[in-house]
C-alpha cells in the first residue's frame, strides 16, 4: 500500500499542474515576503521609537522629581541658619513678651514662605525641642510639640536631611544643628510635609493612553504613590520593583504580562530619593496604528491566498482537468476498455485531441472486432479438430479385446465390456455441450478405467478420491481427464505384469481447480521428461496433439495462458500430471439418457 501510494505522489509531482502552481508561487512568494519584511521592519521601528519616548518621559519627569527634591532641601538649609528661628529656640526666656510674639509671628510667616516655595509642599513644621513646643505654617506656636513631631523624632538622635514616611504621610526634615561629628542634642527639627496628592496627580502626565500610568515605589518602605486604583496592579508593580531592585538593575525597559495584557515598562531608579519611578501602557494601545496596519498585511494575506487558489482553479479547470479526462481515457485504453470518452465543454486544442481521440478509439474497437472474430473462427476449428483425435484413439484396442473374450467364451465379461463400451462412446460422441460438470467427467474416467482393468485382468489399478461436494457442478471441458489417464497406461504401466497404480486427485485453491493424475510406472529419462517439458511450454508448432499435450492445447485455447497442463515426477516413482482450471459453476445439460 506504501508503495501504492509513494507511486501516485510521484505520479502527481509530474503533472503539469503542479509546475504551474509551484511557478506562480514562486512569482508571487517573493512580493509577499518584501512586503511582509517591509511591514515587520516599521513595527520594529515604531516599538523602539515607542520604547524610546516611554523612556525618555520617565527620565524628564524623574530629574522633575529630583530638582524639585534638592530645592526643598535648599530651602530647608537656609531656613536652618534663620535668626529669628534660633532665638526662639535659645533666647525666648530673655525675651519680652512682645519680642516673642514678633517672632513667632515672623518664623510663621517664614514656615508659611517655605510651603510656598514648593508645589509638592503641604505643611512646614517647626519643632522647638528647647520650648518643647512646635508651629507651623497653619498654626501658631502650641503649648507642647505637636503630633507631627512624632515623624521625625529620630534626627533627635542622628543629624542631616532626611525623609521619613509615617502613617501614610511623607516628611523631609532636618536637624539643627546638623553637625554630625557633635554629639548635640538638636535645638529645633524643620520638616515638610509633602503633598502625595501632588505627586499622584503630577504623575498623569503618563496617562496618556486608557490602562496607562505611572508610580512611584519606594525601596525601603511599603509605599506605593500612583493614580491607579487598581491594588492588584499596584501588588503587582512592587513585586516587579523588589525583583529588580534586588538583581541590581537600576533602569531599563521591559514587555511584561499582566491579567492577559501585554505592558511596556519603563523604569528608573532616583539614588536620592529611593525611589523607583515606573511608567507602564499597553502594548495594544501604543501599537494601536500597527495593529491597523497588520490588519491591512492579513487583508492582503487573505486576498493573495484567494487569489492564488481562484487561479489554480481556473488553471486546474482551463488544463489539469481535460489533460486528466485524456490521460484516463489512455489508461482505459491500455487496461483494453477501448471506449470513446466524453468531450471538454471547452473550443480549444483539448476539443481536437478528444475528438481524434475517440475516432483512434473507433477504429480500434473495429479491428480488434475483426481480429477477434477470425481468432475464434481459428480456436473453434482447432479445437473441434483436436476432439476428433481422441474420439477415434480408445477403438484400437478395444475390438481386439472383445475377440479374446469371444475366444475364451467369456460372455460375463463380454457383456460388462460392451455395457463399458456403450457408455464410453456415448459421452464422447455427445456433441451437444462441450463443457460437462466434473461429476460427469469423473464418471467417464472410472468407466474408462473399468474397461482398461478388464484388458489388463486386473494388474492395473487406479484410485479416485471422492470429489467434494463444491467441485461437482464445476463445469471442464469433455474428455480432459481420460486421455491423462490413457497416458499412464500407454507410457507408464502398459509393460508392468502387476500391482500397477495410479492415483487421481482433486483440489481447490482461490478460484482454481486442481486434478493430478499421478502413477508409479517406469520413470522417465532425464531427456524424456526435458523434452515433454519443452513440448508443454511452446505456444505454437508444428506438434501432433494427441493425448497430453492435446488436453494442454485444448485448455491452454479456452481459458488462455495461466492455465493448462503441469507435469512433475511423482512420489510414487512414475509421473504426475497437474491439470489447472478456473473454478467456474453452470448449468450444463445433463449427457445421461
Amino acid at each position: 500500500m506504501a508503495s501504492i501510494n509513494s507511486h501516485k505522489d510521484r505520479r502527481w509531482r509530474l503533472t503539469i499542474f503542479p509546475k504551474l502552481f509551484l511557478a506562480f508561487m514562486l512569482l508571487i512568494a517573493p512580493l509577499y515576503g518584501i512586503g511582509l519584511l517591509m511591514n515587520k521592519t516599521g513595527e520594529a521601528k515604531l516599538v523602539d521609537e515607542l520604547s524610546h519616548s516611554l523612556e525618555s518621559k520617565t527620565d524628564f519627569y524623574l530629574n522633575i522629581l529630583e530638582m524639585e527634591n534638592e530645592h526643598m532641601i535648599s530651602l530647608l538649609q537656609q531656613y536652618m541658619n534663620d535668626k529669628d528661628l534660633q532665638h526662639l529656640t535659645y533666647l525666648s526666656g530673655t525675651m519680652t513678651l512682645f519680642e516673642f510674639t514678633e517672632v513667632i509671628r515672623s518664623v510663621q510667616v517664614k514656615l508659611e514662605q517655605l510651603k510656598g516655595s514648593s508645589i509638592y509642599a503641604l505643611r512646614t513644621n517647626a519643632h522647638i525641642l528647647t520650648l518643647n513646643r512646635s508651629l507651623s505654617n497653619e498654626e501658631s506656636i502650641s503649648s507642647e510639640l505637636n503630633p507631627d513631631f512624632e515623624a521625625v523624632q529620630s534626627l533627635t538622635e542622628t543629624s542631616g536631611t532626611r525623609f521619613f514616611y509615617w502613617h501614610g504621610r511623607m516628611f523631609l526634615a532636618i536637624s539643627y544643628p546638623g553637625i554630625e561629628s557633635v554629639a548635640i542634642y538638636p535645638g529645633f527639627i524643620l520638616s515638610i510635609e509633602l503633598d502625595l496628592q501632588a505627586v499622584k496627580n503630577a504623575l498623569s502626565v503618563f496617562e496618556d493612553h486608557e490602562q496607562s500610568g505611572a508610580a512611584l515605589i519606594h525601596t525601603k518602605y511599603d509605599m506605593v504613590l500612583t493614580n491607579n486604583k487598581n491594588a492588584s496592579l499596584s501588588d503587582f508593580l512592587k513585586q516587579f520593583i523588589a525583583d529588580k531592585y534586588r538583581s541590581g538593575h537600576r533602569d531599563g525597559i521591559e514587555q511584561v504580562m499582566y491579567d492577559g495584557k501585554q505592558y511596556f515598562m519603563s523604569y528608573r531608579y532616583s539614588p536620592v530619593l529611593e525611589y523607583y519611578l515606573i511608567a507602564y501602557t499597553p502594548v495594544e494601545q501604543m501599537l494601536g496604528s500597527l495593529d491597523q496596519y497588520r490588519d491591512l498585511l492579513w487583508l492582503l494575506s487573505f486576498l493573495s491566498l484567494f487569489i492564488v487558489l481562484a487561479y489554480s482553479y481556473w488553471i486546474f479547470r482551463l488544463i489539469h482537468r481535460p489533460l486528466q479526462n485524456l490521460i484516463k481515457a489512455f489508461r482505459k485504453a491500455e487496461l483494453g476498455q477501448l471506449t470513446p470518452t466524453g468531450l471538454p465543454k471547452s473550443n480549444d486544442e483539448f476539443l481536437y485531441l478528444f475528438q481524434r481521440f475517440n475516432m483512434m478509439m473507433e477504429n480500434l474497437n473495429v479491428l480488434i472486432h475483426e481480429a477477434y472474430e477470425q481468432k475464434l473462427r481459428i480456436q473453434s476449428s482447432e479445437l473441434k479438430q483436436l476432439q476428433a483425435q481422441i474420439n477415434p484413439h480408445f477403438l484400437y484396442n478395444t475390438y481386439f479385446i472383445l475377440y479374446r473374450l469371444a475366444k475364451l467364451n467369456d460372455n460375463e465379461s463380454i457383456a460388462q465390456f460392451s455395457q463399458y463400451l456403450g457408455q464410453y462412446f456415448q459421452f464422447i460422441t455427445r456433441n451437444a455441450a462441450e463443457d460437462v460438470p466434473l461429476e460427469l467427467e469423473f464418471r467417464h474416467s472410472k468407466i474408462y478405467a473399468e474397461i482398461q482393468s478388464i484388458r489388463f485382468k486386473g494388474r492395473i489399478h487406479v484410485d479416485f478420491d471422492e470429489l467434494p461436494a463444491e467441485s461437482l457442478a464445476v463445469v471442464v471441458p469433455r474428455l480432459i481427464l481420460q486421455p491423462i489417464i490413457e497416458n499412464s497406461y500407454k507410457h507408464g504401466l502398459e509393460t508392468r505384469s502387476k500391482n500397477g497404480f495410479i492415483h487421481v486427485g482433486v483440489s481447490t485453491e482461490s478460484n482454481c481447480l486442481f486434478i493430478t493424475v499421478e502413477d508409479d510406472g517406469q520413470p522417465l529419462s532425464a531427456e524424456k521428461f526435458t523434452q515433454l517439458l519443452s513440448s508443454l511450454s511452446l505456444q505454437q508448432g508444428e506438434l501432433e496433439y494427441t493425448g497430453l499435450l492435446n488436453v494442454h492445447r485444448r485448455l491452454q485455447i479456452r481459458f488462455g495462458q495461466d492455465f493448462g497442463v503441469t507435469v512433475e515426477r511423482s512420489e510414487l516413482g512414475g509421473l504426475k500430471v497437474t491439470l489447472k482450471l478456473p473454478r467456474v459453476t453452470a448449468q450444463v445439460s445433463t449427457l445421461e439418457g
